[in-house]
């Protein structure tokens, strides 16, 4: 983004709803070892905690030239990483979401 404005926002589609949460709140996030760690408070009581770890002998780095063709920057990524979500709602027990392979992590810069 220009002017060093950042914007994030995450979407989870589940049980058949779209929620968005607007104000990811990062809790870790690191290329040695390579993983990503945020929480995001929703509308109505809802609470995301993700955690994606991508480390292991799938990770590959990447040169990817610039568009205007002034140099390269590298770019971190792992097809099979693994992921846990954690679903919280007020009135209603904490749901767990997990997989071994099925994420992707994918970084730019440096560590």
């Amino acid at each position: 983004m220009p002017f060093g404005l950042v914007f994030r926002k995450a979407v989870l589609w589940h049980d058949g709803q779209k929620y968005v949460f607007g104000k990811l709140q990062e809790s870790g996030v690191s290329k040695e070892p390579f993983h990503w760690s945020f929480h995001c408070p929703g509308r109505n009581g809802l609470r995301v905690e993700a955690v994606i770890d991508g480390h292991g002998s799938s990770v590959h780095r990447l040169p990817y030239v610039k568009t205007d063709c002034t140099g390269s920057f590298e770019v971190w990524n792992n097809s099979v990483a693994s992921a846990s979500l954690l679903i919280q709602t007020l009135g209603s027990a904490d749901e767990r979401l997990e997989t071994a392979t099925g994420s992707v992590l994918e970084m730019v810069g440096g560590p």
